[in-house]
């Protein structure tokens, strides 16, 4: 297994932020837990350390199997590590921040290894520290599970009302097709995402 991936030549004082979404929304939902949930901020702060670029996109489906928040995949751009979390847009305020922050903690386990450079590594590496999840190619960790149920409680008097729907799980899923990524971490997400058949 290698080595936490904190330096690895990166200036990390670059002011260009390390968890981004293209949807004004979600990232104003980060920027929110970021100044309400110190659980939240921790994982922001892990990640500025680190060598990657994380991308959360909002999405009306599931990522399959009933799951409806899911980590996708990583790939490599220059001195950088690309990955992709996909949520669900139709969740409730303090449900979408905690997903957020499930997912992001699952980031952190694969930038915590730098060894794990793509989708397949990202499947040994889960293999090997993770839980199965619904499906072949979905895992789950204690670690992100608690780190979820922490920030809803950090955040929830910061929260708008909003309508609610059931919660349900979040996972890793292992994508089939990673999303194409220019050196300067330009990202072009894929139009699927491998569930337990396609593994």
């Amino acid at each position: 297994m290698g080595s936490p991936a904190i330096a690895n030549g990166i200036d990390h004082q670059e002011t260009i932020p390390r968890v981004r979404s293209t949807n004004p929304s979600l990232a104003a939902l980060i920027a929110l837990a970021t100044e309400q949930s110190a659980t939240f901020r921790r994982l922001i702060e892990a990640i500025n350390a680190s060598d990657g670029i994380v991308y959360v996109e909002a999405e009306s489906g599931e990522c399959g199997r009933g799951v409806t928040a899911c980590l996708e995949g990583v790939t490599t751009a220059g001195a950088y590590r690309i990955l992709w979390i996909k949520v669900d847009k139709n969740k409730t305020e303090c449900d979408l921040i905690a997903s957020m922050g499930h997912e992001l903690q699952h980031a952190v386990e694969i930038l915590s290894d730098s060894d794990v450079r793509s989708g397949a590594e990202m499947f040994l590496f889960y293999t090997r520290t993770g839980q199965r999840g619904p499906g072949r190619s979905a895992f789950e960790t204690a670690a992100a599970t608690q780190v979820g149920n922490a920030i809803r409680e950090e955040i929830r008097d910061h929260c708008r009302p909003s309508r609610t729907i059931p919660t349900r799980n979040s996972s890793i899923v292992i994508a089939s097709s990673p999303p194409s990524v220019s050196a300067t971490g330009l990202v072009t997400m894929p139009s699927q995402t491998m569930t337990d058949g396609d593994w």
